[in-house]
C-alpha cells in the first residue's frame, strides 16, 4: 500500500538550512528505462574530485516531490552539521524526474513479488541504481564506497526498505551501507522480502533508521511495529537499527526523519 497522508505541514514548515558547497543539475540516461533521470548534485566546499579524500554519498529519493523539499532539507542538514563540526561533509545526489508521477513506476514492488528480482517496478529501479547510477557516480566523484546511503519518505521509504532487504540476495559487498525509511507504508511485499532475506542470509550488515508519524493512525502503527519486531527477533549481528515515532503528520515527518537519520548514519565529523 502507498501511504497518502496529510501534506498540511508543508505550508508552515521552516525554510531548509542554507546549502554550502556547489549545487548542479544534470541528466542521467539509463539503459533500462526510456525517460532520463534529473540528478541534483551537491558537492562540499573545496571539493576536489581527484584528491585523496573520499566522502560519504547520500542518495535522496523524491527530491522535490509534492513541495516537500526533501533534497533541499537533506543538503541543508548536511551543510549545517558539517559547518558546525557536528557531522562529516558529504556528496548528496537527488534522483529526480521531469514527470514526478514516474516515482510510482520505480518505487513500488511488483505484485506479486518476484523471487528472482527480475520484474519491473522496484526490481528494475534497483538495477538502475546499483548497476548503472552508483557505478557512474563512483567513477566520477570522490565517494567512499563503504559509506553510501539511501534516504526515502513515503513510497520512497518503501523503496529504501526494498533496497535494504535485497542485500542478502546479492553476491559481493552490499551496494549501500544504510538507509533512512521515513514514514512509509508496509505492503505485504516488504514482509515477503524480509522473510526471503532471513531464509537466504544469517546476517544483515546494514544501518537502518525507520520512522513513523503518529497522526497516521493505528493501522500504520500495527504494521510498523510488526516489521520492527520481526527484524529485531532475527538478531542479525551486523545490523544497526534505530526507530523513532514522531508526533507529526506525514509531510511533517520528513525533516525530523532525515535529521535523526543523517546523524545516525553519518555520525560525528572526522
Amino acid at each position: 500500500m502507498a501511504l497518502a497522508g496529510s501534506m498540511l505541514a508543508v505550508a508552515c514548515a521552516p525554510e531548509p538550512p542554507a546549502a554550502t558547497g556547489v549545487l548542479s543539475e544534470e541528466y542521467f540516461v539509463s539503459a533500462r528505462v526510456d525517460e532520463p533521470y534529473l540528478l541534483r548534485i551537491r558537492v562540499p566546499p573545496g571539493y576536489d574530485p581527484s584528491g585523496a579524500r573520499r566522502y560519504p554519498l547520500v542518495v535522496q529519493l523524491d527530491p522535490t516531490f509534492a513541495g516537500l523539499e526533501q533534497y533541499a532539507i537533506t543538503v541543508g542538514l548536511v551543510s549545517e552539521a558539517a559547518a558546525a563540526g557536528e557531522g562529516p561533509e558529504a556528496i548528496v545526489v537527488g534522483v529526480d524526474y521531469d514527470d514526478p508521477t514516474l516515482r510510482e513506476r520505480d518505487y513500488l514492488p511488483p505484485e506479486p513479488p518476484d523471487p528472482t528480482f527480475d520484474g519491473e517496478g522496484a526490481d528494475r529501479f534497483y538495477r538502475v541504481l546499483t548497476e548503472e547510477l552508483l557505478p557512474e557516480l563512483q567513477d566520477r566523484h570522490a565517494i567512499d564506497p563503504q559509506r553510501r546511503y539511501l534516504l526515502g519518505h513515503s513510497n520512497g521509504g518503501i523503496f529504501a526498505w526494498y533496497a535494504a532487504l535485497r542485500h542478502g540476495s546479492d553476491a559481493g559487498a552490499p551496494p549501500l551501507a544504510g538507509i533512512v525509511a521515513a514514514d512509509n507504508g508496509y505492503p505485504e511485499a516488504l514482509f515477503t522480502y524480509e522473510r526471503w532475506h532471513a531464509e537466504r542470509s544469517e546476517d544483515w550488515p546494514l544501518a537502518v533508521y525507520a520512522t513513523r508519524a503518529t497522526y497516521n493512525g493505528a493501522g500504520q502503527a500495527v504494521v510498523f511495529d510488526a516489521m520492527i519486531d520481526r527484524i529485531e527477533g532475527r538478531r542479525f549481528p551486523g545490523l544497526r537499527l534505530e526507530t523513532e515515532v514522531l508526533e507529526t503528520d506525514h509531510g511533517g515527518a520528513v525533516w525530523p526523519s532525515y535529521e535523526g537519520g543523517l546523524r545516525f548514519l553519518l555520525g560525528e565529523a572526522p
